[in-house]
């Protein structure tokens, strides 16, 4: 590697954040004497950042494009707590997971052009949009629809596809876990997902639209198409993505997502997205997402108490948006 590479690869973000990641493993590792690097433990903290991994896509294309959605938990809370109760009066899903699904997409779709259409036609302020439509969202699911919770009624094949593996292993204690078929759904989101951003047109005007919106219609990017484009397709990613999250967890629950933003927007920040748009990238994403969900799951090995839990998140909210600024600051100099 030249002088020239490795100066633009240490200079970006995602650099260092791989660099705490390591060092996080080796230094957690030897606390826990070794538990860490446990197959069962490995898999499970791979099994944990399938649904938080996921979202992390949708909420990375968005501040690429200078947007902040607040709104994507109550999406995909609202269309799979809606795609499940029909399922279940309609009696489908009983040998296929496939309706259950299709039904949570297409509702998330619909919401989510809610929200693009708003954004595109009246260029108001993202965060405030979404931070309405996320409030919209659950009271339509709350009170409106008065959605309930489903648990020992769900769909026979919703639950059957949510404990489906790709493989299962046992650690020195005998204890067994295994590594759920979902998480194949996050290796192909992360690869579209970079595909898009690095490959497409589309994900050059979403870069575009990001650096300086203006500029970017000056370009010949039709940035309210794109915008309207965009939210839609995060909707209904967002409905698929609760559906995986139903069936792994074998329950619908209308408030299961409630403040799940606050974990994904400042991860999504900490790999290298700036708030302010124009960058992030996958690989930056999933590493900021590896560092969360590994302290998340690590505690207990560690000797710490899991109320540290929102102490942790909190530091990673303030290092995030720290790191966001200091990038911009480094930009205008």
């Amino acid at each position: 590697m030249n002088k020239a590479a490795m100066k633009r690869m240490t200079r970006r973000t995602e650099f260092y954040m791989f660099l705490v990641l390591i060092i996080l493993i080796a230094v957690i590792g030897i606390v826990s004497k070794g538990s860490l690097f446990e197959s069962t433990q490995i898999v499970t903290i791979l099994r944990a950042m399938v649904v938080d991994g996921m979202f992390a896509m949708c909420c990375l294309v968005v501040m690429v494009s200078g947007g902040f959605d607040m709104s994507f938990p109550a999406i995909a809370a609202l269309a799979y707590s809606l795609a499940t109760t029909i399922c279940l009066n309609q009696g489908w899903c009983q040998t296929s997971p496939i309706a259950g699904f299709a039904l949570s997409i297409v509702f998330g779709a619909i919401l989510g052009m809610f929200n693009g259409w708003i954004i595109s036609n009246f260029k108001l302020n993202t965060m405030l949009v979404t931070l309405g439509t996320q409030t919209f969202f659950t009271g339509v699911s709350m009170g409106l629809l008065q959605l309930r919770e489903i648990t020992s009624t769900l769909p026979v094949a919703l639950k059957k596809f949510g404990l489906s593996s790709l493989f299962e292993v046992t650690n020195s204690a005998g204890l067994k876990s295994t590594m759920t078929t979902m998480f194949i759904f996050l290796v192909i989101l992360c690869a579209v997902t970079s595909f898009v951003l690095n490959k497409t047109m589309f994900g050059r005007a979403l870069y575009a639209i990001g650096g300086n919106e203006v500029s970017a219609e000056r370009a010949g990017y039709n940035v309210k198409k794109t915008k309207f484009i965009l939210y839609t397709v995060v909707g209904a990613v967002s409905g698929f993505i609760g559906m995986i999250r139903v069936c792994m967890a074998s329950q619908s629950i209308p408030k299961a997502m409630v403040n799940k933003e606050f974990t994904i927007i400042p991860a999504v920040i900490l790999g290298g997205a700036s708030i302010f748009g124009g960058e992030g990238s996958v690989f930056g994403t999933v590493t900021a997402i590896g560092i969360i969900t590994l302290v998340n799951n690590s505690m207990l090995l560690v000797g710490i108490d899991s109320y540290w839990k929102d102490f942790f998140n909190g530091l990673i909210i303030l290092i995030g948006v720290t790191v966001s600024a200091l990038q911009a600051m480094r930009k205008k100099h």
